[in-house]
């Protein structure tokens, strides 16, 4: 006869199944029993751990004691240990969150800190299986998606959960069976939080009147979903970079969203998830940010932007969503106001003693423009190279300025029929509202005479009766290189 498993032989069976021997792990212990009985069972299969408890400052003294019995616990028993002080009431006001996720949020940052500071390869967490029943319904009732339905995984980023397949009531057993007292957590009893409401009063009311079972039957959903979820996200990854293109200076992240109507509505979502993070972000997207994302697509209104989570900025740009991060925007308003003067008055004769040699300016973008005069209108190769008689320019004012477009910049195209707004003039030439702002221009005063790269601008004709208006003063030419 085949003898039944004891809890004391299927906690340790799972933990070598679901880890690495040869790997180094940060255990997550807060005092209960399922986190005692995982720092237990580890040390018993003989892995190489460290034991974190944080201490959230929530519950004064009780939260205290928690923090000292985990640590009399490791002591006996030969275990390191690691406590991280943390202040989740200060980040719920701070940042408007419930009390419940600042935790979680600092939680996890200490455990990844305590991953850093030992080495670690993972991070270990008590979850069960009766926490994975509680956040699917919780996260049922909060009308989630697929991916958020499949709730609790096995392994997000560096964090396994290998105690999944086993029930709250079975480590308590496991715990009573080691001899292990644990600690009681006060707030799993206050009615006031969702989980709690889940755990004490829908789950009996599920099991009384529908099914004895109803916590394997949520847990095995919640895997066929997992399952489901996966392929979807293999789909989307494979979208995703299909769009991805490498972000310009100060974005963080570029998406081609041209024919985005062709994408799976399945599909579209999931790809806007993976440009979020891969562009840098920590944040989670909410379902209204994703909302607000996927109108500011369909609405095709070049240069219109929304604020996302953590001070980050979208841009809808010609068929381009591009991301900004709090800091690359604070790098683009610090370089706003560069610009380079040149006194118009001191040309030629600042330039060479013959007029003839060069002067530079460094751009920004590192390009470097030559100035030079020119006797004769020189042969030149428009939008690449400026060319402008002189005496006109100085004309319009006595300084030339390279800088950054402002209001009121206006310019008459050489290849053009008027004057017209820079902004507008920005727009017929489809220049992306992103790059506008660090297109360098040359002008002077709000007369732009010239937009390297872009265009150049007309100066007028036949004032002498030739081509060239002020021939004794020459042309000024403005190389790149």
């Amino acid at each position: 006869m085949v003898m039944k498993e004891t809890v004391l032989e299927k906690v340790p069976r799972i933990l070598r199944e679901k880890l690495d021997i040869t790997k180094k792990y940060v255990a997550a212990v807060s005092g209960g029993a399922d986190s005692l009985a995982l720092a237990d069972a580890l040390q018993h299969c003989g892995f190489r751990f460290t034991v974190c408890h944080v201490e959230h400052g929530i519950r004064a003294e009780e939260s205290l004691e928690d923090a000292a019995y985990v640590e009399e616990f490791c002591r006996q028993r030969g275990i390191v240990f690691c406590c991280k002080h943390v202040d989740a009431q200060e980040l719920q006001k701070r940042e408007k969150l419930s009390l419940e996720d600042a935790a979680r949020r600092l939680r996890y940052r200490a455990l990844f800190q305590c991953v850093e500071e030992t080495g670690a390869d993972f991070i270990l967490t008590a979850h069960q299986k009766d926490d994975q029943a509680e956040t699917f319904l919780l996260r049922l009732l909060r009308g989630s998606g697929t991916r958020g339905l499949g709730a609790i995984r096995f392994r997000q980023d560096i964090v396994l959960r290998p105690l999944l397949p086993l029930s709250a009531a079975e480590l308590r057993k496991y715990c009573t069976a080691r001899g292990i007292f644990w600690r009681e957590d006060a707030t799993n009893e206050d009615l006031y939080y969702a989980r709690n409401r889940i755990r004490k009063v829908l789950i009996p009311f599920l099991e009384e009147g529908f099914s004895p079972s109803v916590t394997d039957i949520l847990c095995r959903t919640a895997e066929h979903l997992q399952t489901d979820e996966t392929f979807l996200e293999e789909l989307a990854l494979t979208e995703f970079w299909k769009r991805w293109r490498t972000p310009g200076e100060n974005q963080n992240g570029v998406l081609q969203i041209r024919k985005w109507e062709e994408v799976p509505a399945a599909l579209r979502f999931r790809v806007l998830r993976l440009f979020w993070h891969h562009s840098g972000a920590r944040e989670e997207l909410s379902g209204i940010n994703l909302d607000d994302l996927g109108n500011l697509i369909s609405n095709h209104s070049s240069g219109k932007k929304i604020l996302l989570p953590g001070s980050w900025q979208a841009l809808y740009s010609y068929d381009k969503l591009i991301l900004f991060s709090e800091e690359n925007l604070r790098g683009l308003r610090k370089n706003n106001n560069w610009k380079y003067a040149i006194d118009l008055e001191r040309l030629p004769g600042a330039l060479s003693a013959d007029g003839t040699g060069l002067s530079e300016v460094h751009f920004p973008d590192h390009r470097i423009a030559q100035l030079s005069i020119a006797k004769d209108l020189p042969a030149y190769r428009y939008r690449e190279q400026m060319v402008y008689p002189l005496s006109q320019l100085k004309s319009m004012g006595n300084i030339l300025e390279f800088r950054y477009r402002q209001s009121g910049d206006r310019i008459f195209p050489l290849k053009g029929t008027g004057h017209k707004t820079l902004k507008k003039y920005l727009i017929d030439c489809r220049i992306p509202v992103e790059d506008r702002d660090r297109l360098v221009i040359a002008a002077v005063g709000n007369e732009v005479v010239w937009i390297p790269g872009v265009a150049n601008a007309r100066w007028e004709t036949g004032l002498t009766g030739s081509e060239d208006p002020a021939r004794e003063q020459g042309w000024l030419l403005i190389n790149i290189k």
